[in-house]
């Protein structure tokens, strides 16, 4: 049964967006080859229009009166208004491509099947674009899209929300000058994460670009060639979040940031699996560039084929972090704005075997050379390595026996 509305006919348009609902069909409303940009979007007329409240009775049930399990499905279009999805349950699904939501999407504790933004461009002068703090669906996506805010609680605000499947950002633009580019605080992602595939995200203020303080995902976060810009406060927030696979931070990735909290601010969070840097460019000009203080890492820590770090008071913070497995250590270049004994902080780190590539002589190095003060732990950890793992040269022993941690060793036959 169609629900009687307040808001007067249906365009063209509307009732054609009905009626392909009741097909599962999409409604594509873009011409042959046509180039769709954001200045594009901005100059659609009434021919590509529906209005925001026409798409919300259709998800309620009141404009299509059986809906096709495929959903709501729309491309090329300009919505009128704030999409209000606030408390809404639905069972349709909302796919909207390639649209532009001028005053973006209230999803506020809604319950939705899926969501998927490919490719739109939503906008907001004084709220979060698209605000869907404590959202429950099962995947979404926001695939090459762009989102433009101007709010303290983000660009993108999903805090408290929970996703059953993926959430997806390939290619996507978000950008805020007063906040979180993207605000995932409390997150719950059952699936994976996916922040690659050319994702940039500028952000503002010490909430981080890219905050996921507390968040929890079940899969992969996989950062890939991503580029995470905040000039006062991390680009990548990760306190004490936990990731139950890999996190991957390579292929070009870079985090550019401000601040005591680094610039990639991991500080006891939990991964089940890897921590991947490599090809991967950390800077923080006030502070560290990658604060890892009581990180767990269950399987390997990689940092090495092309990973740089340069910061401030100490470069690297690798301070009573817990590897389970190896640590792979290699940094391209490792820099401390002002002193080089502050390169790295290590006193309390722990892993299985000994830092490889580098070399026992070149860890020693590092350990003089490159960190705040003398510990004992470093040197015990390192021995400890050679004593039950492999063996140590002569040399080598001798480096640590000068260090006065060596413990008792026995001579390679």
């Amino acid at each position: 049964m169609v629900t009687q509305v307040s808001y007067g006919a249906l365009t063209s348009v509307e009732q054609s967006l009905v009626e392909h609902v009741g097909h599962g069909e999409w409604l594509d409303l873009a011409a042959e080859d046509e180039v769709i940009d954001g200045a594009a979007m901005r100059s659609w007329g009434d021919s590509r229009t529906c209005r925001a409240c026409v798409i919300r009775d259709i998800l309620r049930g009141r404009l299509a009166a059986d809906p096709d399990p495929h959903g709501l499905r729309l491309r090329a279009a300009r919505i009128v208004g704030q999409l209000d999805l606030a408390n809404l349950t639905t069972d349709v699904n909302l796919e909207l491509k390639d649209c532009y939501l001028e005053e973006g999407l209230l999803a506020r504790n809604a319950r939705l099947p899926d969501l998927d933004l490919t490719g739109c461009h939503l906008e907001h002068p004084t709220e979060p674009p698209l605000d869907a703090e404590r959202l429950t669906c099962g995947t979404l996506c926001l695939d090459k899209a762009t989102i433009i805010g101007h709010s303290e609680a983000g660009a993108v605000n999903l805090s408290g929300g929970h996703i059953g499947g993926q959430l997806s950002c390939r290619g996507a633009s978000l950008r805020n000058s007063s906040g979180p580019a993207l605000k995932a605080d409390g997150l719950r992602v059952d699936q994976g994460m996916f922040l690659h595939g050319g994702f940039t995200a500028t952000g503002a203020g010490a909430d981080g670009a890219v905050n996921l303080v507390g968040a929890h995902i079940g899969g992969q976060v996989d950062c890939t060639g991503a580029s995470l810009d905040n000039d006062s406060g991390p680009a990548l927030n990760a306190n004490v979040v936990q990731i139950d696979q890999v996190l991957i931070l390579i292929g070009g990735f870079t985090a550019t940031g401000a601040g005591p909290d680094g610039a990639v601010h991991v500080a006891g969070a939990r991964i089940g699996g890897q921590l991947w840097c490599e090809e991967a460019s950390l800077r923080n000009d006030s502070g560290p560039a990658l604060h890892a203080n009581s990180l767990q890492v269950d399987q390997a820590m990689l940092l090495r084929g092309g990973f740089t770090a340069a910061g401030a008071g100490v470069a690297v913070d690798l301070t009573a972090v817990r590897v389970g497995g190896t640590l792979e250590f290699d940094p391209e270049r490792l820099e401390h704005a002002t002193d080089p004994r502050r390169r790295l902080a290590i006193n309390g780190l722990t892993y299985a075997g000994v830092p490889k590539p580098i070399s026992a002589q070149g860890w020693l190095s590092l350990l003089r050379e490159g960190t705040p003060g003398y510990a004992a732990q470093p040197y015990q950890q390192l021995a400890a390595g050679y004593q039950y793992g492999s063996r140590i040269s002569l040399a080598d022993q001798g480096n640590l026996d000068v260090a006065g941690e060596s413990g008792a060793f026995v001579e390679p036959s």
